[in-house]
């Protein structure tokens, strides 16, 4: 998504992953705001609100996130779930009451991680495409993991990794787990109690300083 304005170009793909979470979450709570503000009601506003920290937890433990192919589509993406979730939740709020709200939209919100998890990963595993949805894509990645496949012992490579782990311990220990024991983000993520887009930020910094160290 970008925004022209002179010379500038906003383009959400530039953004890390940490600046992107913060914008989505920002926009989702003006959201919430805006679809209560006429009439406004307080108690509609807060279940609203609360869906989004249940649908983010909850899809997180579920299988490996499967991510729209660029931060452009899948904001907009995001976007669109969650003002249906939202009208979802005014609707069955409209008809059932307060008590009976805070259950189905809870229910409607697990239902919808386990939908936006799994349908794509099924489908991925058949090798079908899902409105462009993928699991985080290694082939930014591919200098530094075809030179570590062909160069596993290069003393220059173990004198990087050291210099590595001495900078930053943990991010030695998960640059270790993808590209030296070729673990799947889920299992960095239960081993190292970290969110995919944390995994993916961790993963960059150590991938860009290999690649200048080795200067590859």
């Amino acid at each position: 998504m970008r925004w022209k304005g002179g010379d500038s170009v906003f383009d959400l793909d530039k953004l890390s992953y940490r600046a992107y979470g913060n914008l989505v979450i920002v926009v989702l709570l003006m959201l919430a705001l805006l679809l209560n503000l006429f009439p406004f009601s307080l108690v509609e506003l807060m279940m609203c609100i609360i869906q989004i920290p249940i649908y983010l937890f909850v899809r997180g433990h579920l299988e490996e996130p499967i991510h729209a192919n660029g931060l452009n589509i899948c904001f907009i993406l995001t976007i669109i779930f969650y003002i249906l979730l939202f009208i979802a939740i005014k609707f069955i709020y409209f008809l059932l009451g307060e008590t009976f709200t805070i259950i189905f939209s809870t229910l409607l919100t697990t239902l919808s991680c386990y939908v936006t998890s799994t349908v794509p990963n099924r489908m991925e595993e058949k090798g079908k495409i899902f409105f462009g949805f993928k699991k985080h894509d290694d082939s930014k990645y591919i200098r530094l993991m075809d030179f570590i496949k062909f160069n596993g012992i290069d003393k220059e490579l173990i004198d990087a990794e050291e210099r590595l782990k001495q900078v930053d311990a943990q991010l030695y220990l998960i640059y270790k787990r993808k590209f030296r024991e070729d673990k799947t983000f889920k299992e960095i993520s239960e081993e190292f109690d970290l969110d995919n887009p944390r995994i993916v930020e961790s993963l960059d910094k150590a991938y860009y300083y290999m690649v200048g160290a080795l200067r590859i």
